[in-house]
């Protein structure tokens, strides 16, 4: 059952990660025969995963039509967002107290990565690189529970397909906030990554 559970969540996984990519749209119908064919799974896979999927709330089923990409109005995606800065917040604190010299080095290599991603690299770039900045930042907050929940309503409040910055200042700004959020980690000041946090998804909305 583990091994099913473990399955079908990377599997999910990778169809988000085509979702933020660009792959597929808001509002775009997902075919199961495409998804088995682009990621060489089963029906059956496929199905659960899209069943784990509308559970996040990624996507929707719509009986008799299929499976849908979400499309979120602005005063659901202010609920989720407010509801994001009240976990996060609270994760970044367990951050700031769990985080070990070896997960500050890894998190300062993804930094300078959506650095030269800033400097360099395309929306795609961006996305990606900053993206797993966090995925690596919440993975220290030692609750699994609380990282998928976290990632759940990230992928929820999605406004596009990818991470965007309105402007380079914005972009530039949210490069900023990674590094401040090492120093937070660096000081043990779980207080000040907690509001760093806070500001980075009320500003960045990512």
């Amino acid at each position: 059952m583990k091994r099913i559970t473990r399955l079908k969540r990377a599997l999910a996984n990778e169809i988000v990660d085509a979702i933020h990519m660009g792959e597929f749209r808001a509002g775009e119908w997902l075919r199961q025969i495409d998804l088995e064919q682009k990621f060489k799974a089963t029906r059956f896979d496929v199905r659960s995963a899209l069943e784990e999927l509308v559970i996040r709330k990624t996507i929707q089923h719509i009986p008799n039509r299929g499976y849908q990409v979400s499309i979120l109005d602005n005063e659901t995606m202010l609920s989720v967002q407010e509801v994001r800065v009240i976990l996060e917040s609270a994760a970044a604190r367990k951050v700031a107290e769990n985080a070990d010299s070896a997960s500050l080095e890894r998190l300062e290599q993804l930094a300078a990565r959506f650095t030269h991603s800033v400097k360099s690299g395309t929306p795609v770039d961006h996305s990606s690189t900053n993206r797993a900045f966090h995925q690596l930042f919440y993975s220290l907050c030692g609750n699994p529970v609380l990282e998928e929940t976290i990632w759940s309503l990230r992928d929820r409040s999605r406004a596009s397909p990818l991470t965007t910055w309105r402007s380079y200042e914005e972009l530039n700004r949210a490069n900023e906030d990674h590094y401040e959020m090492l120093d937070a980690i660096r000081s043990k000041n779980p207080q000040l990554l907690s509001e760093i946090v806070t500001a980075h998804i009320i500003r960045n909305k990512n």
